[in-house]
């Protein structure tokens, strides 16, 4: 491949390759959001995949096929930046065909969700796979990668083309990026997924006009192009003739209501008869009425309810269910209510007479749902007296809120609804790790109830147990068996930690109400009956015996390793490996992410390996090929796993996790992109890019160590403050992240003839980091991943060659 120069034409080049990458990322955190609404969020991992696997392959197509991609060739990258953005019409596509045929989608989707929520699904549930629906998979996911694939080309060609450059070409890749990371914020406030699909399109078609030649007769039929998915995109958000239908794997042809923003999608349908009878928490003693019920989902599988107010009639419903205990032993209650949802919480509060209610909600679309469009079925709950909504997250708020409660209630709220940063994480939750804990306790009076339901067949209630258990030891009580309580009813137990001891006369008051609800007692102190596990537990006070005994990971999560909801020992989750014949279906999700890593290991190794057998000459060969594929895979990996981590720190911190996001993708890489920029004076020095590596291996555990304690002293600030601070914090780090892959790129290669091998296994290689710090951050932490960054930095260094670069 040639050099070639378009003086004249290298700005638009730059505007362009700008334009691309900014859709490129906007496409690929539409996918995200999507494939939380489609399947479990687990799923918005196959995004990442979808995106470095597409750019990974067209990097390595222009390596291995570099005669089909001449520098002469000048309508290419118009081309296929305008093949990119007309192929999100087939993942738009689909969702038409769903419509169409819904019980196409249905056979697709409903494989993908837990049994948990079989009993609302209409029709029978495969457990399996057959050939020809696993083969249509694979196309659908072909399909969803065309955009990345032919973006991908687009990219890999000019920088083979303008490798000398290339510091200037990443700076605007990297300017691309981190912009698409503020702008599918407000696309999908604005039109939502789908039509966004389109909307994602058209910015696809504006970099191809500036990509493309201005001699060249292409230009003039990208406006019809442009106009045409102009036109779909109208015409759906008027008409939503695309729009999803599917409610946790079920077609929902009766939506009442749905709407988009930036971190969820939130569907409101009338609720069926298994779901208003079976009331989770409801005492099997109450005979009265059952008020009506709507059903509102978040994304794919968190659900929750919106109930009829008929005043007293409603009130009674509340007052025979498990989770109003804590309200029991403190009448008159100020309460503080974390993910109060539809409103059971707060309906459970004003039943028992809480003169004082906070409902602390994360998303304004269900605030939005039970106070605006079904008011007059909700009776506007959250803007009755004594009521102080906030919207907020839970964590957030009460690390900056100064006020004590006598009861801090979180009932079943869905820890599996995911994160803006869903590729990332793997049922993590703020709300139940030990730090957490120690928030809700420092926000107690000094009598107040922690009151926490959970499902008792999902083993979490242990781990609810281990974490009061810890902390208690840390606050320094003596008898921490003396402040826990777990009652159940039938599937959902309610775990109580009180600040005080639970007294005799209280204790004797949840024996009878428990004998005259028919509830059963887990545990209480001083009781005989009650789960032996629950038991062993308490009494072994949380002991290292207790848990290493335990068949699965009951201990205390922390604010490092926040996953509540993953529960296999490292040892367990390596025997996965194994492939045995049987796993829990609960933890089919880690499954997928089993299967994700041996795919995405398996395409590392085809990028690294199939050009060495099959050009050698062309990559160099021996020592000299393999260190220099070896250091663009250490680069990807280690920005990969220092990204994720630094992910997870400042969610806390900015409150929301679509805050967390777009500041901090858009921070690392608007500013990796200067430091690219600023590098290119230091072109071919290696002594400058060894200075740069020694740096980061010194200042990333800096970050990992002291951060945390950083954040901490400011989350009392505003959100604006808080935002510019984050942003402040990471512009060191980032400069440095964004010099090695453009400095190796001019010290590693003569010409640009392997540029292309070399970032399509940067690209491959950031696939596997993505998966690979997901697995290292849920058996060993966020620090540990962070410092693996580090370390991959570190071996990047050591190998650069002593001498000129060959």
């Amino acid at each position: 491949m040639t050099k070639i120069v378009f003086p004249e034409r290298f700005s638009s080049l730059c505007a362009g390759i700008f334009i691309l990458c900014m859709s490129t990322l906007m496409y690929e955190l539409l996918l995200t959001r999507i494939f939380s609404v489609l399947m479990w969020y687990h799923f918005a991992s196959m995004a990442i995949s979808l995106a470095l696997f597409g750019l990974g392959a067209a990097a390595l197509f222009v390596y291995l096929r570099p005669d089909w991609f001449s520098a002469g060739r000048l309508w290419q990258p118009g081309f296929f930046a305008l093949a990119a953005g007309l192929s999100t019409l087939l993942l738009f596509g689909v969702f038409l065909w769903f419509r169409a045929d819904p019980q196409f989608g249905f056979r697709i989707l409903s494989f993908f969700h837990q049994p948990f929520y079989q009993p609302f699904q209409q029709g029978n549930v495969r457990q399996s796979f057959e050939l020809s629906q696993l083969l249509l998979l694979a196309l659908l996911y072909l399909a969803t990668a065309l955009p990345f694939f032919f973006s991908g080309l687009v990219v890999t060609l000019l920088f083979g083309h303008y490798h000398q450059h290339l510091g200037r070409l990443y700076f605007f890749d990297l300017l691309g990026a981190g912009s698409g990371c503020l702008l599918i914020i407000l696309i999908l406030n604005l039109v939502g997924g789908i039509t966004g699909l389109l909307v994602v399109g058209i910015c696809f078609i504006l970099g191809a006009f500036l990509l493309s030649s201005p001699q060249g007769s292409m230009r003039r039929f990208l406006p019809i192009f442009a106009l045409l998915l102009l036109a779909l995109a109208v015409g759906n958000q008027v008409g939503r003739f695309a729009d999803i239908h599917f409610v946790r794997g079920r077609y929902e042809p009766n939506l009442l209501w749905r709407s988009w923003n930036s971190f969820s999608r939130v569907a409101v349908y009338p609720a069926q008869a298994e779901e208003m009878g079976r009331a989770w928490g409801l005492s099997r003693n109450y005979r009265g009425p059952v008020p009506d019920q709507l059903g509102m989902v978040v994304d794919d599988t968190g659900y929750t309810t919106m109930y009829r107010w008929k005043g007293e009639e409603t009130l009674r419903f509340f007052r025979q269910n498990v989770i109003n205990l804590a309200y029991l032993l403190r009448p008159d209650a100020e309460s503080l209510i974390i993910g109060p949802g539809g409103g059971k919480d707060v309906l459970t509060a004003l039943a028992n007479g809480a003169r004082r209610i906070v409902p602390v909600e994360i998303n304004p679309l269900i605030v939005e749902a039970v106070n605006e469009r079904f008011a007059d079925f909700t009776g506007a709950l959250y803007r009755r007296p004594g009521i102080e909504l906030q919207i907020a997250e839970g964590r957030s708020y009460i690390r900056r809120t100064t006020d004590r409660f006598d009861i801090i209630q979180a009932s079943a709220v869905f820890g599996r609804m995911p994160p803006a940063a869903g590729a990332f994480t793997l049922s993590e939750n703020n709300l139940y790790t030990l730090e957490a804990f120690q928030d809700y306790w420092d926000h107690l009076k000094p009598h107040g109830v922690l009151t926490i339901s959970r499902f008792i067949f999902e083993r979490e209630t242990l781990r609810l147990v281990s974490l009061g258990l810890e902390l208690l030891k840390r606050e320094g009580i003596t008898n921490p068996a003396e402040h826990i309580a777990v009652i159940k009813e039938r599937g959902l137990a309610n775990f109580m930690l009180k600040k005080s001891p639970f007294s005799k006369d209280e204790l004797q008051n949840l024996r009878d109400i428990a004998r005259k609800q028919d509830y059963d007692i887990v545990y209480l102190p001083g009781e005989e009956k009650g789960d032996k596990t629950f038991k062993a537990l308490i009494s072994s006070n949380g002991s290292d015996k207790f848990y290493q005994d335990f068949p699965f990971d009951i201990t205390p999560t922390d604010d490092n390793r926040p996953f509540f909801y993953y529960m296999l020992k490292p040892a367990s989750f390596m025997n996965l490996f194994s492939f045995p014949e049987r796993s829990p279906f609960e933890d089919r999700a880690i499954l997928v992410l089993r299967n994700l890593l041996l795919v995405t290991a398996s395409l590392v190794g085809l990028v690294f390996g199939l050009p060495l057998l099959l050009n050698r000459k062309k990559g160099g060969t021996g020592v000299v090929a393999l260190r220099r594929a070896s250091y663009f895979s250490c680069l990807g990996l280690g920005f990969m796993m220092i990204e994720i981590g630094l992910l997870r720190r400042f969610i806390l911190f900015l409150g929301q996790p679509i805050y967390s996001l777009a500041v901090i993708l858009f921070s690392l890489l608007i500013f990796s992109g200067i430091g690219s920029r600023l590098s290119a004076s230091k072109s071919g020095d290696r002594t400058f890019l060894r200075r740069i590596l020694l740096a980061l291996v010194l200042l990333i555990p800096i970050y990992c160590y002291l951060l945390p304690g950083v954040l901490s002293s400011m989350v009392g600030l505003s959100l604006l403050m808080r935002c510019l601070i984050a942003i402040l914090l990471l512009v060191p780090l980032a400069l440095l992240l964004g010099m090695p892959l453009p400095l190796g790129m001019a010290l590693l290669h003569h010409d640009g003839s392997a540029v292309p091998w070399s970032w399509g296994i940067n690209g491959a290689a950031s696939v596997l980091g993505t998966i690979l710090a997901v697995i290292v951050a849920m058996n060993f932490g966020f620090n540990v991943t962070i410092l693996m960054g580090a370390g991959f930095y570190l071996v990047a260094g050591f190998l650069l060659p002593r001498s000129q670069a060959q």
